[in-house]
């Protein structure tokens, strides 16, 4: 059935960390076509799949022209010099398609190509041409996955939506805050962080400041402690956002955050801290209640994997202080933070409802 393998094929893009591209809602044809994408420098490579029960043969010329077009301007928009188009025909009997797989020309570094596959899903046959490159960027292996696969015991996860904004936005808000602080005393600068908004047990329970449990969140000490929370977020945060959706997201971020600052005011009488680490190891523990309960995998990531960032990153918090440009690597907020991210992604993400295909 279509439906079974378009859904592991979306399954397996996903993992594969390529984009679903929304179809228009006119095509100049009845048709079911699904498309993804995945650009690489100057080089784009797209995957059109075709359900060919729900489309007159006689009108692929015109829908793909009009497939062509939709891609073309989107490679021109991403400055894609050269595109590689894998048509993939699913159905019952597509053994039509033979004169056109075998008829490709051979394969050149032209600035589109196209490659075809013809897969029957009722005999389980993929038809290629030997004369194309049908293992590039591993699509032979990746449509024998997706013809292969169970649809019900799936290990792959599927985004909830494509654009993680409010990461990028939290991203500026560091950088902005950042930029602030060093032209305002430094971000190394005790008082400019406090001024700034640093977290104290001290200005917290004693004055009652505790705005100061949320504010740390968006502040960075050094540049390098900005650059690895920032690679971090990109990491993590970002597939968080995908896989979890905005607000289920940006709630377990900020009080993640919020838990890690406490933790660090709880455990210090005189330190002064800031940074998203706290946050950011509340969106590994999300990350990884997410995948255990789910029994799922999310790009390239499984629990086992996160198992060893999580070890690995608390061993380093005891050895990683005093380096040059680096602020002491408070614990308390990552376990603190790992901690409330950990249930909250048990709590909110325990329900396997309404996943949709990458939109």
């Amino acid at each position: 059935m279509y439906a079974d393998f378009q859904k592991n094929f979306a399954n397996i893009m996903a993992q594969a960390g390529h984009v679903h591209l929304d179809m228009p809602a006119y095509l100049p044809h009845p048709a079911n076509i699904s498309l993804w994408a995945n650009l690489a420098g100057s080089m784009a490579y797209y995957y059109a799949l075709y359900d060919i029960e729900s489309m007159d043969f006689a009108d692929f010329t015109v829908l793909k022209d009009f497939v062509d077009h939709g891609l073309a301007v989107i490679s021109q928009h991403n400055n894609i010099r050269h595109i590689v188009i894998f048509n993939i025909f699913v159905g019952e009997a597509p053994e039509d398609l033979s004169a056109m797989i075998n008829s490709s020309a051979e394969f050149a570094l032209v600035p589109k190509y196209d490659v075809y596959y013809g897969v029957d899903t009722a005999t389980s046959q993929i038809l290629y041409s030997p004369k194309q490159p049908h293992g590039m960027n591993g699509s032979l292996k990746k449509i024998q996955r997706a013809l292969t696969a169970s649809p019900a015991s799936s290990i792959y996860a599927v985004p909830v939506t494509k654009y993680p904004i409010f990461s990028y936005i939290i991203m500026g808000i560091n950088l902005l805050l950042f930029i602030l602080m060093e032209m305002d005393g430094g971000s190394n600068d005790v008082m400019t962080l406090i001024r700034y908004g640093a977290v104290s047990h001290h200005l917290v329970f004693t004055m009652g400041e505790y705005h100061r449990l949320f504010t740390p969140i968006f502040l960075h000490i050094g540049f390098m402690h900005l650059m690895v929370n920032s690679m971090s977020m990109i990491l993590f945060g970002m597939r968080a956002e995908r896989y979890l959706g905005h607000v289920k997201f940006l709630l377990i971020y900020l009080l993640s955050g919020i838990a890690g600052n406490l933790a660090m005011a709880l455990s210090s009488e005189f330190a002064v801290g800031a940074g998203a680490s706290g946050a950011i190891f509340g969106m590994i523990g999300a990350l990884f209640a997410f995948m255990k309960l789910r029994k799922q995998y999310v790009e390239n990531f499984n629990t086992g994997v996160l198992t060893i960032i999580i070890v690995v990153n608390v061993l380093m918090g005891f050895t990683m202080n005093n380096l040059p440009d680096m602020p002491n690597v408070g614990n308390a907020a990552h376990i603190g933070g790992l901690i409330v991210g950990l249930i909250l992604g048990y709590l909110l993400t325990g329900r396997k409802s309404g996943i949709k295909n990458g939109k």
